[in-house]
């Protein structure tokens, strides 16, 4: 008898989680552009890019992967959100393009356990330089550089957009200047992430200019060897907390002004 109990908990939790995985629009493969409001997702892998240029945008790639072609070098933006409010992107695999996600003077934008194998800088944001900030939230997006034939500068960078979120992202296989680069982008809060076998030269983990007040807990960075690497680079007035840094020449813990129980060791055996 407690079985049509369960199974009719069973069937409500879905019928109540069915609101969430809604797709109002399958976009197209040959269709860029995204001009309205809605919720889009993809059922296919694509070669063509995706322009979000509206308000009140979720899309959902469920997976699918967005490769750059070859024959379209001028192209570069896999995903680009070009001036709005209150957008989400998820669940994108993105391979090959030289600015893999780009969000443009947004409000609210989030990008959401989102894979990257990067040929170039994965997440590049250019906010409005709010005292409030923008709203931006990066959480759970994975980025690869192990396949990548050019250089990049960073891995992720946000520029002129305070208070953005970053939580549980992962960087691997990084060569260029920083991980993550903060510019002029104050009070902004790193928590879980993993940047995982940087540069063992003298590149930097996460790099922060014009960029006060930083909150970093938890976080990880890792080197094969501890080289000349350094960790954190103008991390004035910042709290670090319990952040682990392994094979990173210069934590730069030093001038966080709350530090406490971070973990810092070189191992080149």
């Amino acid at each position: 008898m407690r079985l049509l109990p369960l199974a009719a908990f069973a069937a409500a939790a879905c019928l109540f989680a069915a609101p969430a995985l809604a797709c109002d629009t399958v976009l197209p493969p040959e269709q860029r552009d995204i001009d309205a409001p809605g919720k889009y997702c993809l059922a296919a892998n694509r070669e063509n890019p995706i322009r979000i240029n509206a308000s009140d945008v979720e899309l959902d790639c469920r997976g699918r992967t967005l490769t750059h072609r070859d024959d379209e070098p001028w192209v570069n933006e896999g995903v680009h959100l070009r001036g709005g409010s209150r957008v989400l992107v998820r669940n994108c695999r993105l391979v090959g393009w030289t600015l893999s996600m780009v969000v443009d003077q947004y409000a609210d934008a989030q990008l959401l356990n989102n894979t990257v194998l990067a040929n170039g800088p994965a997440i590049s944001v250019h906010g409005s330089d709010r005292a409030e900030g923008d709203g931006l939230k990066l959480t759970g997006n994975r980025i690869f550089y192990y396949d990548a034939r050019d250089g990049a500068e960073w891995a992720i960078t946000i520029n002129h957009s305070p208070k953005p979120v970053l939580t549980n992202n992962l960087v691997a296989g990084f060569r260029g200047y920083s991980a993550i680069m903060l510019n002029r982008a104050a009070d902004a809060q790193l928590t879980g992430n993993q940047l995982l076998d940087l540069n063992e030269g003298g590149a930097a983990a996460v790099r922060m200019e014009q960029s006060p007040r930083a909150r970093l807990v938890h976080n990880t960075v890792m080197l094969r060897r501890g080289v000349s690497a350094k960790g954190l680079v103008g991390a004035s007035d910042a709290t670090c907390i319990e952040n682990v840094f392994v094979n990173v020449v210069d934590s730069g813990f030093e001038l966080c002004s709350v530090r406490r129980h971070n973990v810092d060791q070189i191992n080149n055996d």
